[in-house]
């Protein structure tokens, strides 16, 4: 019974931050709160938990700690949401690709393996609504080619399809590759045209619309197996211009 009871560890008191911190965190995960939405203020937190100033500005730190929300100061400023990524890996991954130490190649080949099940994904739950959004963000991808509006507008198709895919866990893998795919472009700033032609996502945005997985599976490995291809070229540049 000794040797039984030396197992337990003596209960610790939650802090009230923390507690305040978990049930925020728990309402952003039950889907209470959205991507860039404004918690509530911090007034509106002090008189619903029923505790001080201190408190809620601890639990929210906690929360940007988390890269669950992004604090903005201003007028308009406060708390926001932000999506689900895997930040931290991803700007681990962007400096090992600067000291040589990571390739385009390995980023994207984790791309290659996820991505066709994504848009698959996105093809089995397409809504009209997400349609029209597909087919604007399709159409609007050349608008600008200056940086770092253009990253945006050639990834913005990619963003849409992972949002889609009702996978949560797959969604955050996803737009962190993504974003870090992107976050190493930008640095450098090769030619949009050269990087990533316009009219790539054609096929893909095609089929996710009909409905057609296997063909949204498809189109999404024929496009990066060649993004991919670019992307070596590119990066064999930038190395020997070095």
């Amino acid at each position: 019974m000794e040797f039984i009871l030396n197992t337990f560890q003596p209960i610790k008191q939650v802090k009230a931050s923390e507690e305040v911190s978990n049930q925020l965190k728990q309402a952003i995960f039950q889907g209470k709160f959205s991507v860039g939405d404004k918690l509530p203020s911090e007034r509106e937190l002090i008189e619903s938990f029923q505790v001080s100033r201190t408190v809620v500005r601890e639990a929210i730190k906690s929360l940007e700690a988390k890269d669950l929300v992004e604090i903005k100061q201003g007028a308009t400023g406060g708390a926001f949401v932000k999506a689900l990524t895997f930040e931290r890996l991803s700007n681990d991954c962007k400096d090992l690709f600067f000291l040589g130490q990571m390739s385009f190649n390995e980023i994207c080949q984790a791309r290659l393996a996820i991505e066709p099940i994504v848009a698959g994904l996105a093809a089995k739950y397409c809504t009209q609504e997400q349609a029209t959004q597909l087919r604007e963000a399709n159409a609007h991808e050349s608008d600008s080619l200056a940086y770092p509006e253009t990253v945006f507008l050639r990834s913005r198709v990619h963003y849409l399809l992972a949002d889609m895919c009702q996978n949560r866990f797959l969604m955050a893998i996803d737009k962190s590759l993504i974003q870090l795919v992107a976050s190493i472009v930008q640095q450098f700033q090769p030619d949009t045209d050269k990087i990533h032609p316009a009219g790539l996502h054609n096929s893909i945005v095609d089929a996710v619309i009909a409905g057609d997985e296997k063909a949204a599976e498809e189109a999404m490995r024929s496009h990066l197996t060649e993004f991919i291809g670019l992307l070596a070229g590119i990066e064999e540049e930038y190395r020997n211009s070095r």
